[in-house]
């Protein structure tokens, strides 16, 4: 099975003379600056969906009234315990 991907692209020429930078700084390949970028900006991406979807759960009286019921029960655990 194969465990990585190749493609081809283009960058502006400032953007990846700073990767190159960065790359040199960190004593890192450009392919390690890069992917930890995508890195980032994958778990960014995802945070920021989560972020919405409680956001909009918030407003929604249904799923307060849902949470709420958990926390009672949440409650009763505890105070059992």
């Amino acid at each position: 099975m194969k465990t990585t991907a190749s493609f081809t692209s283009t960058i502006s020429p400032e953007l990846i003379a700073w990767v190159d930078k960065r790359a040199r700084s960190q004593k890192r390949t450009r392919r390690a600056v890069l992917e930890e970028a995508l890195k980032n900006y994958q778990r960014d991406a995802m945070k920021n969906v989560l972020k919405e979807g409680f956001a909009r759960a918030a407003r929604d009286a249904d799923i307060l009234e849902l949470a709420e019921w958990g926390m009672d029960d949440y409650k009763r655990l505890v105070d059992r315990a």
